[in-house]
């Protein structure tokens, strides 16, 4: 444990200093106004420590095999850009980009190390099952890993289609670059893992969800810093949901409906999947585990799911007063024409808005994690996009230990050594704050992947409930979990018995 916490805290003060030195110079310009070429300055690596500077009690020394792979060939299987994430697992070149580069030093210093050459093969992102599922159907040793959809793991694990992880040498699994709650989610009946999620392909983080707001319009409406509701614990649903409110003004608009050209201002924007996300954050899950690994439909039995879906009703159903708005009923977007114009105070979003969407919005802007319940949660929880793409290793693949070797030290280098250099993206993008940092560590280390989704077990409830929640509508909550009670076991005891099909 001691060495988790230097590790985590070496990662965190690179992350702080690099945007803390994007910081200085905004700040020092805050009077006279921006400098007419503001673009970001080329940045590489090289600000990160290199390897032997950093004293050996604060830095994990990773555990290299000795091998040598003789320049072969490795064949990554990913998919092409979506959602206007960063999908490369690889970077091409040193181009002056900070994640690019910083993803090519940490592709450089695997291929010296085992003397392989990493390539990458992108598939369509609607043909990706049909492409894969045909690659290993035909034993064709294609690829050497492939990153699947969510939603597509359990398709292919009930076919024989992927090796069991638990299964396969070199993978440092119990590690902190690979994400710990996804892993011991993932494992069905204690011993069988298909898919895990690391730094190497930032989908796994880019597509976590968090709040944003605008910093300047909160300081207009009295709003006081969320941070300091985060710091004393204070950081629920019920606290958004007031704050929301507050910052929720006509602006001389005749009505509360959305109108591009119009002045009011929303308290919170976002869209249906919303929902997903405040439910995770609130601790309120479909499924859990039993102690033997046993899935089964945790809301039938769920003390606190009514309440919880009635909380985030009091916020989506205060549409008749400004407090919050959705996508899905305007026709517009979120991101680009609602919060990003400064219509709305907060927003429920992925982090990947700050990185790509959120560019050229004129005011600042922060970041926080998806609320709590109450004060009495123990942590915080922030929910992964359903289709965010997973680390499988296919049963094609003819040299799954190799496979392993590698991924694992490519997942330790994103982990030390990109991910920082992403956080100060985001920084320098438009948050500018040293408290965003730590807010996007909270938010790295309570990633959350609702795992449930992934086995197509949730069909019958989560869809609907969303769309009803997302309208402010709580009423017909009790009625879907009634169906989902019998409809869910049916559908997880099918995927066990394909499971032991395969073991």
């Amino acid at each position: 444990m001691k060495a988790n916490r230097s590790a985590k805290y070496l990662r965190l003060t690179v992350a702080l200093c690099l945007c803390i030195a994007m910081i200085l110079p905004v700040l020092s310009c805050a009077e006279t106004g921006p400098a007419e070429d503001s673009t970001r300055p080329a940045a590489t690596v090289q600000t990160l420590p290199p390897e032997d500077t950093v004293p050996e009690e604060t830095e994990y020394q990773y555990p290299f095999l000795e091998v040598d792979y003789g320049n072969e060939e490795f064949v990554i299987f990913n998919s092409e850009q979506k959602y206007y994430m960063i999908m490369n697992v690889l970077a091409d070149e040193v181009n002056g980009e900070s994640v690019n580069d910083a993803k090519y030093n940490a592709m450089l210093k695997v291929e010296e190390k085992y003397k392989i050459d990493l390539t990458e093969y992108y598939c369509g992102w609607d043909n990706q099952l049909t492409e894969i599922q045909n690659a290993v159907s035909t034993g064709d040793d294609l690829y050497d890993v492939a990153y699947l959809r969510s939603t597509h793991v359990g398709s292919m694990f009930t076919r024989s289609y992927l090796y069991n992880l638990y299964d396969v040498q070199n993978l440092n699994i119990d590690m902190p670059w690979w994400h710990q709650q996804l892993k011991e989610d993932g494992t069905l009946l204690g011993n069988h893992l298909y898919y895990l999620a690391s730094d190497a392909h930032l989908m796994a983080f880019e597509g976590t969800w968090g709040i944003y707001f605008n910093k300047t319009l909160a300081e207009d409406m009295g709003i006081p810093s969320p941070y300091e509701d985060v710091y004393n614990n204070n950081w629920t649903l019920p606290r958004l949901t007031e704050l929301a409110a507050q910052g929720a003004t006509l602006r001389g608009d005749a009505s509360w409906e959305f109108d591009t050209n119009g002045s009011s201002l929303y308290g919170m924007a976002s869209f249906k999947n919303l929902i997903n996300a405040l439910m995770v954050g609130c601790n309120e899950h479909y499924c859990l585990k039993d102690s033997d690994g046993v899935p089964y439909f945790a809301m039938a039995n769920s003390a606190t799911v009514y309440d919880v879906t009635e909380t985030i009703a009091a916020l989506t159903s205060a549409t008749n007063n400004g407090t919050y708005i959705s996508a899905n009923s305007t026709g517009k977007h979120y991101i680009t024409d609602i919060f990003s114009q400064n219509r709305s105070v907060f927003m429920g979003g992925e982090l990947k808005a700050g990185a790509a969407e959120l560019q050229d919005m004129t005011n600042p802007y922060g970041i926080l994690p998806i609320p709590k319940y109450n004060a009495d949660q123990e942590n915080y929880l922030s929910n992964m996009l359903w289709s965010t793409l997973l680390m499988t290793i296919p049963t094609s693949c003819a040299t799954p230990e190799r496979t392993a070797a590698v991924m694992d030290a490519l997942s330790f280098y994103s982990w030390r050594d990109v991910l920082p250099v992403y956080y100060e993206r985001l920084c320098y993008r438009g948050m500018r704050d040293a408290e965003s940092v730590a807010m996007l560590e909270t938010i790295s280390e309570t990633r959350y992947l609702n795992w449930a989704l992934a086995y197509s077990w949730l069909s019958s409830i989560e869809p609907t409930l969303n769309s009803e929640l997302d309208a402010g509508r709580a009423g017909g909550i009790a009625s879907l979990v009634k169906t989902a009670s019998k409809a869910v076991p049916r559908l997880i005891n099918q995927t066990l018995d394909d499971l032991k099909k395969v073991e």
